[in-house]
């Protein structure tokens, strides 16, 4: 792609916006930057290297004037002033697809409502651990503009994929393409829940029959809709033996591709908890296979793989009830799945900015198991509307007033689940930080004894 001289405005300056202005003027680009917000940490560098800064909103004359517009992933690529320049001739793509442009690696792009990130990087530490050099990265930690901007000394990238980041894709090709589940998640962005696993599917659009698609079948709305997959399709499910694909028997995670050698691992000295987390392992033993890591690398890597902060990661324990903070869990889907891995009675925090879930799906999972829901944040009344017959339900102001509440009623042999189901922007900057702020506050729940 030649971007010499192309005017090319960048929408969103957060951390992908900032390193899709670095790959442009790089490339000789001329370059224009806005956001919504005033004050951006690292503008000013770019500013004193040749970026046309617009803070504090978005001047139309800047969308008049741009060729190509690249939007970070939070940007809605439905805003008036995007459709406006695409429709007179204005190209509009992602961060992820314009870094896809100059990759010259192979890419395995994983996508779901839930676990991509866990699964991005375990597959990402199984091919390091095979020797290869690997990038991980997209939706997850570093931009891919900023490896591309560099030497590209790699094998394969891992890259974890967002819907956001779809919706705004061209040419971007997985060599393999993994969908972990579709649940309901950002409903405040789709029209329905269809156009939402339609972004997710239009990860295998531009995918050749000698690409590979892996498809979770335990997944219904993944399974009746393999056909949106060009490529071949490896199946994987726990309650079934698809073929070519995987399955799980017991701790074992079955692999067989069709290629006469069938690949058991086991997953018994896994660190990850729950059913859901053994389908994840799998889908990331299939993808060694189709990299053609050694089965025992991938094992071992297995066994080690400690899993990642704010999901399902135990906290402390207090007066014999232990807490866990599963703050990554932004929508009902994540909720349904750690209730479900989690075995003992819990008490249960809700809460955040709500992207239109649907709480009162969580009857299944809620019925028995949990004792007291606590809703806090934004949503809290909203969410205790419908959770009010599930369980005794309360609603706090925060979540410092949720984990206090949360100690006084849990007893011996419970747990206290961070598990919201909303977006944390009500009151942070990120899970991370809500997940930090719930560590943080336990933390001072177990000084005070």
């Amino acid at each position: 792609m030649n971007l010499r001289h192309k005017k090319v405005l960048v929408v969103g300056l957060g951390k992908s916006g900032r390193a899709v202005c670095r790959l442009c003027l790089g490339h000789g680009a001329l370059v224009r930057a806005t956001d919504q917000s005033s004050a951006i940490a690292g503008c000013e560098e770019l500013g004193d290297q040749g970026v046309s800064l617009s803070l504090g909103g978005h001047r139309p004359e800047d969308f008049a004037w741009a060729e190509l517009i690249v939007l970070s992933p939070g940007v809605d690529h439905r805003l008036p002033e995007i459709t406006q320049a695409a429709a007179r001739g204005a190209e509009v793509i992602g961060e992820l697809e314009l870094g896809y442009r100059f990759l010259k690696a192979p890419a395995v792009m994983i996508t779901g409502s839930n676990g991509k990130t866990t699964v991005t990087t375990l597959v990402a530490e199984i091919l390091a651990a095979a020797g290869m050099r690997v990038f991980a990265g997209g939706n997850l930690g570093t931009p891919l503009c900023d490896l591309v901007a560099g030497r590209q000394e790699i094998d394969w990238a891992v890259l974890e994929v967002s819907s956001f980041q779809t919706d705004t894709m061209a040419q971007l090709r997985p060599r393999v393409g993994v969908i972990l589940n579709i649940t309901p998640d950002h409903l405040d962005r789709y029209a329905s829940f269809d156009d939402y696993a339609a972004s997710k599917f239009r990860l295998f659009a531009n995918q050749r029959h000698d690409d590979l698609a892996i498809l979770c079948f335990s997944d219904w709305e993944v399974a009746r809709r393999f056909y949106l997959a060009p490529a071949r399709i490896w199946a994987y499910a726990a309650d079934r033996q698809p073929h070519p694909g995987g399955w799980l028997e017991g701790d074992d995670l079955v692999c067989d591709t069709g290629d006469g050698e069938q690949v058991r691992l086991s997953a018994a000295n896994s660190r990850l908890v729950g059913s859901f987390n053994r389908l994840n392992l799998l889908a990331a033993s299939l993808v060694a296979k189709a990299c053609g890591v050694d089965p025992a690398v991938t094992q071992r890597v297995i066994d080690g793989f400690g899993g990642l902060g704010h999901r399902l990661q135990y906290v402390a324990s207090i007066d014999g009830v232990d807490y866990y903070d599963d703050s990554k869990g932004t929508n009902v889907g994540a909720v349904q799945a750690a209730l479900t891995a989690i075995e003992r009675p819990v008490v249960l925090l809700l809460g955040g900015r709500d992207k239109d879930g649907r709480f009162a799906d969580l009857a299944p999972q809620a019925r028995g198991k949990v004792v007291q829901i606590l809703c806090f944040g934004e949503a809290g009344p909203s969410i205790h509307q419908q959770v009010s017959d599930l369980a005794p339900a309360e609603v706090a102001p925060d979540l410092a007033t949720a984990v206090a509440r949360a100690r006084a009623l849990a007893t011996r042999g419970q747990v206290v689940l961070l598990s919201p189901g909303c977006a944390s922007f009500d009151a942070y900057t990120g899970y991370a930080q809500r997940g930090d702020h719930f560590q943080a506050l336990v933390r001072a729940e177990a000084e005070r004894g």
